[in-house]
């Protein structure tokens, strides 16, 4: 069956996030709103297709891993009818989301529940898309390494087939900015999904983070306050860009947006590979690093900072992902969850953020959370708590 549906895909439980995101984008570069998605689990929206709000996703929707155009649905349950219904379809496809001439790739995602092997399912849809195609006078190749389209086939909730373009032509995560990223790194899309539960403000929030590392979240924060780009690999061919024409992929949603965000970290080596990070970023003038112990943090100290900036520090948020305990023992760990609570609780008028995976954290932190949320980095399953002090 042909569809034509925008499929966003993020980590698990962050379906509301990434919805609202990408609705507060698209009212900036469409002067619309999307229309209310389908959640397919807990961490994908499925849109009717809509070609502006498929280059907002893939140029701009941070808090998504990746957004694919959904092509083609089948409710085969074996390989050979599978086949057939994909070949009928794209023979009979008037969308020219292929060239003559283009190349393709072919990957799969949540494919195990499948009556086949994931290479065997890859191996499937590529003939049939390559046959399919022939029938329409298209000469179509296969190159992994170097492919015109991204495909991905997944298996939907409903137990279909789907079939679609990977309009990002891999992981939207990779930004490309990072290029040291730490003992124990924090995806990038992970990052920004924890701006998006702290409610930062840019307009009136200053953001903290005391342990930033190499940088990830507060480099994040500045990218979204600004609206940057993440410009895809490469859009399938058929995509209308008319749609986004007086909006270019290397604008600014949000050019006017003056954010000020601090990094701050005792370790020096750090510090560098943070600057060096924000450089690649093109983040250097938004944010402020300083190198210090979390547990010194003095909020006199935040506020001359911010007066320096023109900004004062009556409202803000701190944000971070504090160590899990890898090289701490558990009483030492919750005696630093204790210093770090004691320490964020004098910012008055604050709020704090933190994504953790130590169950040890929320006890010895102190105070009632707000906001109790799952969420994962990675394969370490943790939780965000969300505070007001």
């Amino acid at each position: 069956m042909i569809v034509d549906r925008l499929r966003v895909v993020g980590s698990p439980l962050t379906n509301k996030v990434m919805a609202g995101e990408l609705s507060r984008l698209a009212v900036r570069a469409l002067g619309r709103r999307p229309p209310e998605p389908r959640k397919a689990g807990t961490g994908t929206l499925v849109y009717p297709f809509d070609p502006g709000l498929a280059m907002v996703a893939c140029s701009y929707l941070r808090t998504a891993t990746r957004a694919v155009w959904d092509l083609y649905a089948s409710s085969a349950t074996r390989l050979e009818p599978l086949y057939d219904d994909l070949v009928a379809d794209v023979a009979a496809d008037a969308r020219c989301w292929l060239r003559d001439g283009d190349a393709i790739s072919v990957a799969t995602g949540n494919v195990a529940e499948f009556a086949a092997g994931e290479r065997q399912v890859v191996g499937t849809v590529k003939n049939a898309i390559l046959d399919g195609a022939a029938r329409r006078g298209l000469r179509v190749t296969v190159d992994p390494d170097r492919p015109d389209v991204h495909v991905v086939a997944r298996l939907d909730d409903d137990g279909s087939m789907v079939v679609g373009a990977d309009l990002g032509g891999g992981s939207l995560s990779q930004r490309g900015w990072r290029r040291a990223a730490g003992a124990a790194p924090l995806r990038e899309h992970v990052a920004a999904v924890l701006v998006m539960l702290g409610r930062f403000d840019p307009r009136r929030d200053v953001l903290l983070d005391p342990m930033c590392g190499s940088g990830t979240i507060a480099i994040e924060a500045a990218l979204m306050a600004r609206g940057a780009p993440r410009l895809p690999h490469g859009l399938p061919p058929g995509l209308d860009l008319e749609p986004l024409a007086d909006t270019r992929r290397d604008d600014y949603l949000f050019g006017d947006a003056d954010p000020l965000i601090i990094g701050a970290d005792r370790d020096l080596d750090a510090l560098i590979a943070a600057k060096d990070n924000a450089a690649r970023a093109a983040m250097t003038g938004h944010v402020v690093w300083q190198r210090g112990d979390v547990t010194q943090l003095d909020p006199d100290d935040i506020a001359a900072l911010a007066a320096d900036r023109g900004k004062t520090a009556d409202h803000g948020l701190i944000l971070s992902n504090p160590p899990y305990g890898e090289r701490l023992d558990d009483a030492d760990l919750r005696l630093f969850y204790g210093a770090l609570g004691d320490v964020c609780h004098g910012f008055r008028g604050w709020r704090g953020g933190f994504l953790v995976v130590n169950e040890e954290f929320e006890r010895a932190f102190g105070g009632r959370p707000t906001i109790k949320k799952p969420l994962s980095n990675g394969n370490l399953r943790g939780y965000f708590f969300g505070y007001e002090f």
